[in-house]
């Protein structure tokens, strides 16, 4: 890594943090001290540690070595003769992905590589040289552990063949790890957060959830139901009980990452209906910005998630991201100058210099439970993975108003739910006026295929949605941005997802509003008059952008919200 080189390097990468505001001197300060204890690159530490994001280092390399900046997960797979060429293990110790040969130069993404080590590899290899493009070093690196484990193992044929010997073994001799272990494999390389397998009168079918849609992949004969029950076995659940909901979980390695499954079944009129969620061991996170947050509210939001105190709270239905939020948020601060502890379930991102504690119900440990404990830990900062019940409420508005920053989420159907559900929850609506910061209402849509993009003339059912969404009463466009649908995108026209939000700020008149239990409207207008915008002003921005369609905004948002 350039900047580990020498200490001028250094001292460069360090400054331009600085001078980004994405560090102050304490930070950097804090990080060269370690590296006197901790031999290691500077850009590698500050990650680590939680002062900077892969994204920051790679931005600044990009610009120090002139070379352009690439999303690495959106990039097409390498041409073929890449892996007759070169191999994972020369591609991993060296930090670089082989894209393609064009004209007398080899093109390259480069991780945490050496460009001139790299590009002397090349010259020797095939005698070409190298144009280089700038990654995200954990990404590069699980793009070469992923084009290459796929180019030598086509999965889909491993899974026939599998499928196959399961169906022939009449006497069960065979075991159904390998087929569980492909599976496995496919749906991390589908980028599936969940695998569905449900039993229909004369098969099992498999589906996948990719950016938040349901997607079938395959059917199964009825004889694979021996795998549903190895599942249940490796997830140290009751093989043998098939008439209540089980639920349980087990580790596995796939691409040499590390992953937790969280098992549940549920009986359905054809058996045991089973749903596999799929959890990164090491999930590498950026800033509200990387996340598809608006440069505006990022600054906005910057200043909000470092005061002393109150509470902040992330609404949206399952599945909107709102942990992903809050994580992101925690980044904005400057961990190494305050106490951060939270209580999730589970935990989903490793922040690094938090204390980070899971739910465990067995032992009696939950939300309102440890919010108690958490009060005796000196903590600066509290992050609760959600308020469900009454007493999480309670705890969670006693520690906001005695002089902590806590964040949470909470189950609303709109945002200006919010009151109404905190007051059904015990909480007095005085001390919400003088303790609620920011509220965050989001969802997340399906961005378009950046490789199968283009233009369409608008349809007559788009332009009546347009209308609705076009609060601002501005003129149409005569034309909208699709996917078509590739090989990319698996034909979906879909990849990727980013946020819709709304949010409001409590300042003097909205807190005035709720503290006097003012009607819904009228909070809406105290929270108009500050700044609010709804969050169908901002999907409808979203589709003149390019970045979505009509049809994932009406799936995703809807039409109108409360």
């Amino acid at each position: 890594m350039v900047d580990g080189a020498c200490a001028s390097t250094q001292i460069v990468l360090g400054e331009y943090l600085l001078q980004q505001g994405s560090i102050n001197s304490l930070q950097l300060e804090y990080a060269l001290q370690k590296q006197k204890i901790e031999p290691n690159r500077l850009g590698n530490l500050l990650v680590e540690h939680g002062l900077a994001s892969e994204a920051q280092v790679a931005r600044f390399l990009a610009m120090q070595r002139n070379f352009a900046l690439v999303d690495v997960t959106s990039l097409p797979p390498p041409e073929s003769e890449v892996f007759t060429l070169f191999n994972r293990e020369l591609c991993l110790t060296h930090g670089f992905l082989p894209q393609k040969r064009e004209g007398d130069h080899f093109h390259v993404v480069l991780g945490n590589g050496e460009p001139r080590i790299v590009a002397d590899l090349v010259q020797r290899r095939i005698g070409l040289k190298t144009r280089f493009q700038q990654g995200e070093f954990t990404l590069v690196a699980q793009a070469i552990r992923q084009h290459f484990y796929f180019a030598q193992h086509p999965i889909e044929d491993l899974l026939a063949r599998e499928v196959r010997r399961l169906a022939d073994d009449n006497d069960h001799a065979y075991s159904p790890e390998r087929m569980l272990d492909h599976l496995l494999h496919l749906a991390v390389r589908e980028r599936a957060t969940d695998i569905h397998i449900a039993p229909a009168a004369a098969s099992l079918h498999v589906l996948f959830r990719v950016d938040g849609v349901l997607r079938p992949e395959f059917a199964l004969p009825t004889a694979l139901n021996r795998l549903a029950a190895y599942i249940k076995l490796e997830a140290e659940m009751d093989v043998a009980e098939q008439r209540l909901p089980q639920d349980g979980s087990f580790s596995a390695t796939v691409l040499d990452m590390p992953f937790t499954l969280r098992v549940s079944t549920v009986i359905s009129e054809y058996g045991e209906r089973m749903v596999l969620r799929i959890l990164p061991g090491r999930s590498e996170l950026g800033g509200l910005e990387e996340l598809g947050y608006r440069r505006a509210d990022v600054d906005r939001l910057r200043s909000i998630f470092t005061r002393p105190a109150g509470l902040i709270l992330v609404t949206g239905p399952t599945g909107s991201g709102k942990s992903t939020t809050l994580h992101a948020a925690l980044r904005m601060q400057s961990l190494i100058e305050r106490n951060v502890v939270t209580i999730e379930d589970p935990v989903e991102y490793r922040v690094p210099g938090v204390c980070q504690t899971e739910v465990n119900r067995r032992a009696g440990y939950e939300f309102g439970s440890a919010m108690r404990h958490f009060l005796r830990h000196d903590p600066d900062v509290i992050l609760v993975g959600e308020i469900r019940d009454a007493e999480t409420a309670q705890a969670a508005m006693e520690a906001a108003s005695t002089g902590h920053l806590v964040l949470s989420t909470l189950h609303v159907g709109g945002i200006f739910g919010i009151v109404p559900r905190l007051r059904l929850l015990g909480v007095d609506s005085e001390s919400i006026a003088e303790n609620l910061v920011t509220v965050i209402n989001q969802r997340l849509v399906r961005r378009i295929c950046p490789h199968c993009r283009e233009l369409h003339a608008i349809t007559a059912a788009e332009r009546n949605a347009l209308e609705e969404l076009n609060t601002a009463a501005e003129a149409l466009p005569e034309q909208l941005w699709h996917g078509c649908g590739c090989a990319h995108c698996r034909g979906s026209g879909y990849f990727g997802r980013l946020p819709v939000y709304e949010m409001f700020i409590v300042d003097r008149n909205l807190a005035d509003a709720i503290g006097s239990d003012a009607p819904r409207h009228d909070i809406r207008a105290a929270a108009t008059a500050g700044g609010y915008r709804s969050m169908l002003e901002m999907a409808y921005s979203r589709v003149l952008l390019g970045e979505t369609t009509i049809a994932e905004v009406l799936r995703s948002v809807g039409s109108s919200l409360g």
